[in-house]
C-alpha cells in the first residue's frame, strides 16, 4: 500500500529546474510539490526533518479552513534551514528535510487529512505529497542505514520556557513511575519503541534518563521535558506529539523512531535561530551516536 501510494505522490510532484526525471529523487536536488505548495530537500544522513507550520502561502484556489488550530510556528523554517548548513559545514552531509509552505489557515498537514484538507482537493493533493516525502525520506534511511531518526519541528508559546519532546505520551503517562512507563502496553505506543527493540537501556531511560534527548538538551543549558530534571510536564499545557510522529514512527512499523519538538519563543526569535540550530545539531548528532552505535554513525564523525 506504501509503495503505490508513493507512486501516485511521485507523478503528482514537480522537480525543481525541471532538470531530473519525476521517478527519482536525487540527493541535493531541492524537490517540490504542484504548485510549490511542498518542498524537500533530500539528505544523506539517517535523519529527517519535517516543519510543518510555518508556511506563509495563501493560495486563493484553497478556501481557509472553518475548524482546527490556525496558528503558525514562526521561526522553525528558518531554524531548519540552519540546521542544514550545520550539519553540511560539521559533517559534509545533511539531514532530509520537509516543509509546508502554506499557511496552516489553508493546510494543517499535522492532522488527519479530513481535518487538514477538509475536503479541498488541492489542498488534500498538498498534504499527501508532504507526508509521501517524509515516508520516502524515512524509507531511504531504512533501506541505507538501517535506522532513521524523526523529528517534527514546532513551536509552542506556554509560559514555562522550555523544549517540549513529544514521543506520542501524554502528560498523565510521563506522571507515571519509571517501572509504570515500562509496561509494554504503554511502550506499543509510544514512537520510540523501534529504538527501544535495539537499545540496552529501559523505556523510562529513553524518555527521560541520563541519555535521554532531554539530558543533552540540559548538557547546552536547555530546560526542557521529558528530562531528569523535569521528567513530566506537570500542571502545564504540553504537546506530546502530533498526526505526523503517531504515523511515521508509531502506526507505521518499518523502524523509524519519531520525536516532535516544541520550541519555546526565546528559541525562534530570528536575531537566536543561528544559535537554537547549532545547538539541536549538537544534540541530534550527540543523540545518534550514543543511541544508534558508533558503526552506523561514521557519516557524522
Amino acid at each position: 500500500m506504501k509503495k503505490l501510494f508513493l507512486i501516485v505522490v511521485m507523478l503528482c510532484v514537480g522537480i525543481s529546474e525541471g532538470s531530473a526525471q519525476q521517478s527519482e529523487l536525487k540527493q541535493h536536488q531541492v524537490v517540490f510539490g504542484r504548485n510549490r505548495f511542498v518542498e524537500y530537500q533530500p539528505g544523506d544522513l539517517p535523519i529527517v526533518i519535517s516543519v510543518p507550520h510555518d508556511g506563509h502561502m495563501r493560495p486563493e484556489i484553497i478556501p481557509d479552513r472553518t475548524f482546527g488550530v490556525t496558528m503558525r510556528d514562526n521561526g522553525t523554517q528558518d531554524i531548519a534551514r540552519d540546521i542544514i548548513i550545520e550539519f553540511k559545514r560539521r559533517t559534509g552531509n545533511s539531514p532530509h528535510v520537509i516543509f509546508s509552505h502554506l499557511r496552516r489557515k489553508k493546510l494543517d498537514v499535522n492532522r488527519e487529512e479530513f481535518e487538514a484538507a477538509q475536503d479541498n482537493e488541492t489542498a488534500g493533493i498538498a498534504w499527501n505529497e508532504y507526508h509521501g516525502f517524509i515516508d520516502s525520506a524515512c524509507i531511504r534511511s531504512l533501506q541505507t542505514y538501517g535506522i532513521c531518526l524523526l523529528i517534527d519541528l514546532h513551536g509552542q508559546n506556554h509560559p514555562e520556557k522550555r523544549i517540549e519532546i513529544g514521543y506520542c505520551l501524554e502528560n498523565e503517562d510521563l506522571t507515571l513511575s519509571d517501572e509504570a512507563l515500562n509496561d509494554p502496553l504503554l511502550v506499543e505506543k509510544s514512537s520510540l519503541r523501534s529504538l527501544l527493540r535495539r537499545s540496552t537501556m529501559t523505556h523510562a531511560e529513553l524518555v527521560r534518563g541520563s541519555k535521554s534527548i532531554g539530558a543533552l538538551f540540559g548538557e547546552h543549558g536547555v530546560r526542557s521535558t521529558p528530562s531528569p530534571s523535569i521528567p513530566a510536564p506537570g500542571s502545564y499545557k504540553f504537546f506530546s506529539g502530533g498526526y505526523t510522529i503517531y504515523r511515521h514512527s508509531v502506526e507505521d512499523t518499518s523502524g523509524v523512531t519519531g520525536m516532535q519538538f516544541e520550541l519555546n519563543p526565546e528559541l525562534r526569535e530570528s536575531g537566536n535561530a543561528s544559535a537554537t540550530a547549532a545547538m539541536l545539531t549538537d544534540v541530534i548528532i550527540e543523540y545518534m551516536k550514543i543511541h544508534f552505535g558508533r558503526n552506523n554513525t561514521q557519516y557524522i564523525q
